[in-house]
């Protein structure tokens, strides 16, 4: 949790030295917090604290002044006496009745006979603008309660404290069962709700290889521990030396080596050097480059990862719900993800080709070194990748307005006789509105000898040409084929996904009319959940239908949907097709009883249309809840009352305008020589199992 104003120069640092009493069954804590101010402290000092505390004070005077514009947070000024920089205040309040996530309904705090969770948010803990602290911490609550800070953390565990400049401060409390070991001098542990020693040692087994992996290609991992704390409301948070992941999510087999290390990786960019988000938050599409994104490509998905980041961005961040990368402070629908997560990732990606792989690390590890336990903004951190990159910083265009390039090839021409070399001219045009950007294209070039070469096409207006000559007449050109630039998909490389109805303008949805009761009721409710999900859904029945929309994006939902006999040509291909009551994918047959599944024109040149067949109200709920989670996806087939998955398939792109073939027979596509960028990190990743 950031001050209400976040600093990008060293921050005043105060020492907090807090008691702290839990009544859980009242709701109620009492603090008593003796601050040490540092001499550069400005007298009197403004500070805020949750609005349900009203402090008093020992060796300075107290006076309130407004609450702040939400009602949250009350501030005070308090003038030490003397020339004292030790002062004490206590108070006591309850936390109740907090602000809840609409994505997951965690509240901001509580205090209850489940658990404790506190956090700046709160503001259980007076903060100044801009400032830091350090502190000690003691916990006084139920006997047989676990408690979690950061830091040093005592024998009994209701001790920490750290010497470390916060941005935060964080209490977590309840009936956690801890789970830890060594890793040299780090701690590792798990804290979960019931005993399950297989999944603590599951995490336990990965989560040092990462640490180390993470301190080799940055520098010194910052806490004295890392813990894995298991929350009943399904998140994936990180704080400072532990992370907050959902019970269901945390058992999913793929978060070991996705969301586990994206968390890790937060306490280095967000935990260890902070985010000044005046400017845009840079850390998470920088967390997400070096985690996610960094573990696919080490393992040859780096390119299919960042197709999909394009495509959630052309499918979610269009029709006036782009915005720039400066209105980035945190994730709050899919399109705010794709511009904050995907945009910003892409950036990072594109400095890092044109800088090279050693001069990209060389400025990560300068940015740790410089900011570590400091505010960043983005121009911090781009200004450091500037400085490694012959090609300079980045057009303001690219952080300032929302909108991408979009790439179109103007001619491929070549030319061969007796007397001359093979040449060939390459002309690329942005076709996008508005001003080009500045961007450079990597194109690839595969000659009739079986060679491939590498060039790139510089844009300096709306048009970029190459021209050269080639030992061997070119039979293929293919234009940013591994997607490394930032830009608008034209649709037709698109493959068929879900994304492309959830990001439509509008997405109807055709319910079942001749159902039972309960089943109609069921789509109503997951109609509800999209709108309240995607805010771009209406709904038709089937008996008010005449015919379908005629080019819109359009879901028929239901075995027994009139609407279904219209699509059934749709939908069929040489991979799926509706046979009677069943369908067969790739040679096996699925029946409605047994299976739940999603099946999509495959026709990407058309406007987008999707099946959704399930008769189970349970399965109904069910998939309202999943789905949105597969938006990458093309086909998907779930066991019917489980909702266990029995096949999730990427399509293919059948088509692309950014692929010529010039010879007679196509070679096919061409394979990226660069290597990852785990090869610059002489510790290993944790192996996948």
């Amino acid at each position: 949790m950031l001050s209400p104003v976040a600093m990008a120069t060293p921050p005043m640092v105060i020492q907090h030295d807090l008691t702290v009493s839990v009544a859980p069954a009242r709701h109620r804590i009492e603090v008593r917090d003796t601050l040490t101010l540092p001499a550069t402290a400005p007298v009197p000092i403004r500070f805020w604290l949750g609005s349900e505390f009203t402090p008093t004070a020992t060796g300075a005077t107290l006076s309130r002044l407004d609450a702040t514009s939400d009602g949250r947070f009350r501030v005070w000024t308090l003038r030490p006496d003397g020339d004292r920089r030790t002062v004490t205040l206590e108070y006591a309040g309850t936390i109740d009745d907090k602000p809840r996530s609409p994505a997951h309904g965690m509240p901001t705090a509580w205090v209850d006979d489940t658990g404790v969770y506190l956090d700046g948010g709160s503001g259980w803990v007076p903060r100044t603008d801009g400032d830091a602290l350090t502190f000690t911490l003691s916990i006084t609550g139920p006997a047989d309660w676990t408690w979690i800070s950061q830091g040093e953390r005592s024998a009994d565990g209701r001790q920490w404290s750290i010497t470390t400049p916060q941005d935060d401060l964080y209490l977590l409390g309840g009936p956690f069962i801890r789970q830890a070991q060594k890793h040299g001098a780090l701690t590792l542990e798990t804290y979960l709700l019931k005993d399950d020693p297989s999944l603590s040692r599951m995490y336990l087994a990965v989560m040092g290889g990462y640490t180390d992996f993470f301190s080799e290609l940055i520098g010194a991992y910052p806490y004295p521990r890392f813990a894995v704390v298991e929350n009943r409301w399904q998140t994936g948070y990180g704080m400072p030396g532990f992370t907050l992941l959902g019970s269901q999510v945390m058992r999913l087999p793929f978060i070991l080596h996705s969301s586990l290390p994206h968390e890790i990786l937060h306490n280095w960019w967000g935990n260890g050097v902070w985010i000044d988000a005046r400017g845009g938050n840079w850390a998470e599409g920088l967390t997400a480059y070096l985690a996610d994104h960094l573990i696919k490509e080490a393992n040859g998905g780096g390119a299919e990862y960042r197709r999909k980041l394009l495509e959630r961005y052309t499918s979610f961040a269009s029709e006036g719900r782009d915005i720039a990368l400066r209105d980035f402070r945190a994730r709050h629908s899919d399109a705010t993800q794709a511009v904050g997560y995907g945009k910003m990732l892409m950036l990072y990606h594109m400095q890092r080709r044109q800088m090279g792989d050693a001069a990209f690390v060389d400025a990560l590890r300068t940015l740790w070194k410089r900011r570590q336990f400091q505010f960043a903004s983005m121009d911090d951190v781009l200004d450091l990748m500037a400085a490694g990159n012959t090609t300079g910083a980045l057009s303001p265009q690219w952080l300032d307005s929302p909108g991408a390039p979009q790439l179109a090839i103007e001619s491929v021409d070549t030319a061969t006789d007796a007397s001359t070399a093979p040449s060939l001219v390459i002309r690329l045009r942005q076709t996008q509105g508005g001003t080009p950007y500045p961007l450079s294209v990597p194109v690839f070039i595969q000659t009739a000898d079986g060679h491939q070469q590498l060039e790139t096409l510089t844009f300096e207006g709306g048009v970029a040409q190459w021209r050269g000559a080639l030992d061997s007449p070119a039979v293929r050109v293919d234009v940013d084929p591994f997607f490394d630039v930032f830009r608008r998909l034209d649709p037709t490389e698109q493959p068929a996904s879900l994304s492309r109805l959830y990001g439509a303008q509008t997405q109807w949805l055709i319910l079942p009319s001749k159902v039972p009761p309960e089943q109609l009721a069921a789509w109503r409710r997951f109609a509800e959940a999209w709108q309240a999900r995607f805010g771009n859904v209406k709904t038709l029945l089937d008996s008010e239908l005449a015919h379908l929309p005629d080019g819109a994006a359009f879901w028929v939902l239901g075995w027994d949907n009139r609407a279904l006999a219209a699509i059934r040509d749709r939908i069929n291909n040489r991979s799926q097709r509706f046979e009677g009551p069943s369908m067969m994918v790739d040679g096996l047959r699925y029946e409605p009883e047994r299976s739940a599944m999603i099946l999509l024109d495959t026709d990407n040149r058309r406007p987008p249309l999707g099946f959704i067949g399930a008769r189970a109200a349970q399965d109904i709920d069910g998939l309202a809840r999943k789905l949105p989670h597969y938006s990458t996806y093309g086909r998907l087939i779930f066991s019917s009352g489980t909702l266990k998955r029995e096949l999730a398939d990427t399509l293919p792109v059948a088509n692309s305008p950014l692929r010529v073939v010039l010879g007679a027979r196509d070679p096919g596509p061409p394979t990226d020589p660069r290597p990852p960028l785990a090869d610059q990190v002489k510790a290993p990743l944790p192996a996948q199992r």
